[in-house]
């Protein structure tokens, strides 16, 4: 808006520069006329091969010539004639020329005091008002001189009342067009300063164009999230990295407002009050992506001010921790496998032998007659001493990295053979078990675990659901993945919840030790395999996803490690890496 304004002013001084000269030459053309109409040249005067006429005429050209080599110097590198003797050029040969003519025609011309306004006009429109002013007057003297000298029986003063016009006019015309070359020369000055100051204003607007391009260019391919908004929360800009790791496009996002978020109302009101009151926030937001997905940012709201120091907006710069999060829980799970197998190779061979003595003479005891009466106590005994054995099982399945033997295997044949089964568990609490089950490509498997991951997951389905669900099982092909998947009508898992399934010792039900679902994860793991779960309302659904490619690299592994990542993702879109 500021260069704008300053084009305009500029185009309005040019326009008057032009105005103004235009206006002086119609003044010129206009005293030529009047001279014209005044000065009348006849044959008898100037006959065309007069020799006074043809001397005249060769001293105007040497005169032209003299005055072109003086313009020609002034405008050269070399300094060799100064301006003093240009403007002494201006004014004395147009009065030399003026009074050789005069001499020269011997005062035969009609009304030939009218020359002399030639030097006048010539001074004045040349060097301005004041050396107009003065040739006036010389040439003013110079009339009355010739006057003088071919009119007799007049005084001085009656010389000068008879020739008051011819003088009035010469002080008008030196003062008028004099004062009109003072005019256009201020503007011709202001004019230049004016060109100057454009193009001194003109090389700073490009180096200001230049630093905010460079600035431009690092927002935009700045490895952070950069957001800024106004006062109200209304987002105003966002880089590209903010819609690469988002998947909004700025037109989505601009005029949004970052504080209306209802999951976390408070929050939002306590980082708000605080920005707007001049202090900087940082913290740990979780945000959602355009596809529903969650992520971590670790974020920096400060606000930034005009020169009055009023907040004007607010800069948001964050940086996506999702993977430091993942990595964060995923030590912290290793951390308590690690406790698992320690606990597992201590404690588990010196349990076991005295809980195999102990159930043994439950058995011996209770097949006894005068002990009838307590057999239920003791198949009471005996069974919790069998799932303590189990847990005992469940706990070195999970921590030992034990030898696995892949062959060649079909996952549907394996959930075939294992489907009566399930259903049969099904039946007895009032739920049914569907299976859809697609052709799938062989994979190289640990029979006994695959087993052991359905029978798990399938288990938690059953458990999750009320009596008269349905519980269905599928496998399919997607893409170059075999995906075996688990979908129940329970209530689904909450967010809370789903950050920690999995994690050893965790569990939601009364009775549970929390390694169920612990012990799938170490099973996809060996077999690089990921689970992700799918919950809602409705119910959940677990998906295990077996790479066929590098299914197929795995033969003859042992002791394979613990996988790189194990994905979990809700149906809202949060996604929580394990491993």
């Amino acid at each position: 808006m500021i260069l704008e304004n300053k084009i305009a002013e500029r185009q309005k001084e040019l326009f008057e520069h032009m105005a103004i000269t235009h206006f002086m030459c119609f003044i010129v053309l206009f005293i030529s006329l009047v001279l014209g109409n005044k000065i009348f040249f006849n044959v008898i005067t100037y006959p065309l091969m007069y020799p006074h006429f043809i001397a005249l005429l060769t001293l105007i050209v040497l005169c032209l010539l003299f005055f072109q080599r003086i313009t020609k110097h002034s405008y050269s590198t070399e300094p060799k004639i100064s301006t003093i003797q240009i403007g002494f050029a201006y004014i004395v040969l147009p009065l030399i020329i003026t009074i050789l003519t005069v001499i020269v025609t011997g005062n035969s011309l009609n009304s030939v005091e009218y020359l002399l306004l030639l030097p006048t006009l010539i001074a004045a429109s040349m060097l301005g008002k004041k050396t107009g002013i003065l040739m006036s007057c010389f040439c003013s003297i110079l009339v009355l001189c010739f006057k003088y000298q071919t009119t007799d029986g007049l005084s001085l003063v009656q010389l000068f009342e008879s020739n008051l016009v011819l003088i009035s006019m010469m002080f008008i015309t030196g003062w008028f067009v004099g004062g009109l070359t003072n005019l256009e020369n201020r503007h011709r000055e202001q004019l230049r300063a004016s060109i100057s100051s454009f193009h001194t204003e003109i090389m700073q607007h490009k180096a200001v164009e230049e630093q905010l391009s460079m600035l431009s260019q690092a927002v935009e391919q700045s490895p952070t999230l950069i957001m800024i908004t106004d006062t109200n929360g209304l987002i105003n800009y966002i880089n590209q990295k903010y819609t690469s790791i988002t998947g909004y496009l700025p037109e989505e996002v601009y005029g949004k407002n970052i504080w209306a978020r209802s999951d976390q109302s408070e929050a939002c009101t306590a980082i708000y009050h605080t920005v707007n009151s001049g202090k900087a926030w940082h913290g740990e937001i979780r945000n959602k992506k355009k596809n529903g997905e969650y992520y971590w940012e670790r974020v920096a709201i400060t606000p930034f001010s005009n020169k009055k120091g009023e907040i004007t907006h607010l800069l948001r710069v964050s940086e996506d921790i999702t993977e430091s999060k993942r990595i964060e829980k995923e030590m912290a799970r290793l951390d308590q496998l690690n406790l698992v197998g320690e606990m597992a190779a201590g404690i588990a061979h010196e349990i076991r032998n005295p809980m195999t003595s102990v159930r043994g003479f439950l058995q011996l005891l209770g097949d006894k007659e005068e002990c009838s009466q307590y057999k239920t106590y003791f198949e009471l005994m005996i069974s919790e001493l069998d799932r303590a054995n189990s847990i005992i099982t469940e706990f070195l399945d999970l921590a030992r990295n034990k030898a696995m033997h892949l062959e060649k295997q079909n996952l549907v044949t394996i959930i075939r053979v294992l489907l009566p089964l399930l259903q049969a568990d099904g039946i007895k609490t009032d739920k049914y078990i569907q299976a859809d089950l697609e052709e799938v490509p062989d994979l190289l498997l640990d029979e006994n675990e695959i087993r052991q991951l359905i029978l798990n997951l399938v288990h938690n389905g059953l458990e999750a659901m009320p009596p008269g669900g349905d519980l269905i099982i599928r496998t399919y092909t997607e893409g170059n993945e075999v995906v075996f998947s688990v979908q129940d009508e329970g209530k689904g898992i909450s967010t809370d919840v789903l950050e920690k399934i999995g994690t050893p010792f965790f569990t939601t039900k009364d009775n549970g030790i929390g390694l169920g679902l612990a012990v799938c994860y170490s099973i996809a793991t060996r077999h690089k395999a990921t689970i992700s779960v799918d919950t809602g309302p409705g119910g959940s659904i677990f998906f295990v996803r077996f790479k066929i490619d590098s299914n197929s690299d795995n033969n003859n592994l042992e002791n394979t490690p613990e996988p790189d990542s194990l994905i979990f993702q809700t149906g809202s879109g949060l996604i929580i890496k394990r491993g």
